[in-house]
Order: C-alpha cells, then sequence, then structure tokens
C-alpha cells in the first residue's frame, strides 16, 4: 500500500475551507469547524492540511485545562512558556501574528465544555488574527452552536460525510499496488459503510491477499464472499443508519 493522501471529497472541502480561512479579508473571522464520525479521516486529513499550511497542531484531552493547552502551543511553537498564563497568551498571540501560522485544535470536544478554554482560544484568534481550526466527533457542531460568542466566530464548517463509492475507487487506485475490480470495491463500500478508515483497511487486507497468491489484478471472483475484509472485525452499522432500516 502507497502511503499518501488522496483528495477525496472530504480531504478537497477540508482543503478549500482552509485555504479560505488563511486568505480571508482582514477583519473577517477565520474560526473553522471540522466534524463528524469517528473512522471518517478527519484527522488524518487535517493533519495533512496543517503540514501543508505550516500550522500548530495541538491535542486536547479530557484532561486538558487553560494552562496545559497554552503550554502545548507553546511547545509547538519552539517558545518557552512565561511565568503567568496571561503574558503565556500575548508570547503565543505575538508569534502567530508574526507567522501567521494557523492554530488546529484536535479533540475539541474537550474544549467546548469549559468557558475557560474557549474564552482561550477565542481570545487568542481575536489577538492574533490567524485561523483557528476546531476538529471534533459529530455532536461539537451543536455544542459549539450553543455559544453564541464562538459560533459567530466560525466561517467555515466542514463536515466529514460518509465516502462516496467514487471516493473508494480513487482511494483502490491511489493507494493500492495492484488493481482491484470496480466490482470488489463496491462490495468493500458497501460492507465498511462508506468509512474511510475500514475502506483503506479493506484494501490493505485485499493488496496482501493478492500478493500472498501472486495476483497482479484482483477480480470479485477471486475474492470469495465468505473472506472478511477486516481480519474478523465486522464493523458496525452507523446509528443513523439502523434508525432509517
Amino acid at each position: 500500500m502507497r502511503s499518501r493522501i488522496v483528495p477525496i471529497s472530504n480531504v478537497a472541502r477540508l482543503s478549500e475551507a482552509g485555504d479560505a480561512l488563511l486568505n480571508r479579508a482582514p477583519g473577517m473571522p477565520g474560526m473553522g469547524l471540522v466534524y463528524g464520525p469517528s473512522g471518517y479521516g478527519k484527522t488524518t486529513a487535517v493533519a495533512w492540511l496543517a503540514t501543508r499550511q505550516h500550522g500548530v497542531f495541538v491535542r486536547a484531552l479530557a484532561t486538558t485545562t487553560p494552562s496545559s493547552l497554552v503550554e502545548s502551543i507553546c511547545k509547538e511553537l519552539g517558545i518557552a512558556r512565561r511565568q503567568s498564563i496571561v503574558a503565556t497568551i500575548e508570547v503565543i498571540v505575538e508569534r502567530l501574528a508574526e507567522t501567521n501560522r494557523p492554530l488546529f485544535v484536535d479533540e475539541s470536544d474537550y474544549i467546548t465544555g469549559s468557558t475557560r478554554l474557549v474564552e482561550t482560544l477565542r481570545d487568542i484568534h481575536d489577538l492574533a488574527s490567524v485561523p483557528v481550526i476546531l476538529i471534533g466527533m459529530q455532536h461539537l457542531r451543536r455544542a459549539v452552536s450553543t455559544r453564541e460568542q464562538l459560533a459567530g466566530r466560525i466561517a467555515q464548517w466542514v463536515e466529514f460525510q460518509e465516502s462516496s463509492l467514487d471516493d473508494a475507487r480513487v482511494l483502490a487506485r491511489e493507494l493500492c499496488e495492484v488493481d482491484v475490480a470496480d466490482e470488489l470495491v463496491q462490495r468493500l463500500h458497501t460492507a465498511a459503510h462508506g468509512a474511510v478508515r475500514l475502506i483503506v483497511v479493506g484494501l490493505g487486507r485485499i493488496e496482501h491477499v493478492a500478493r500472498s497468491r501472486g495476483l497482479s489484478k484482483v477480480s470479485a471472483a477471486d475474492w470469495p464472499k465468505s473472506l472478511d475484509f477486516f481480519m474478523g472485525t465486522a464493523p458496525q452499522v452507523p446509528a443513523r443508519k439502523l434508525a432509517v432500516a
């Protein structure tokens, strides 16, 4: 399997939103929200965007406090923490404003429950005038929407959705070092319920089996229906699909 970021639909929309935030007009709000279910490729795609934009990437934890958050940002910026949190935020703002580096905060679900954490990020955004992108699970949008001062600064809302069949075809073409027949890609896409993580896992399994059999191309006939794409791990059907059924 090749290791690369593939420009499937979610990645393309994220890239467009990131560029819009970085190149926004002066005075315009510059916060972004990236949200969606686990397994849809958010963290990998955002890490790629952060690298491309020379961004500052930090991850919130259940134990994160304003003090530990600014310390993490300082480490990524390569600057020393000051004696007080106020002085530390000032030096963070100064460095971000000088470099125009966007700030990415993964696992932001842990942020929105704390008014002090929300206000810390809002202050950094307002004072440094750099993009601040929050990344989290599907309910993050609802949590942010309840905080008026934060929601009003969100200029880009990017929902990671189920990967389409065309996305699965692109992933197979770009990542696999063996040819995977379209019918087999369709079967994998259905089994993965559109979750990009499971599609990639399944493609890796297909390639492994193909190589073990000396095959350069894998057709649907080469893959018995009894053979598992996920090494015995049965993915759960998303809750909203169960509700519709």
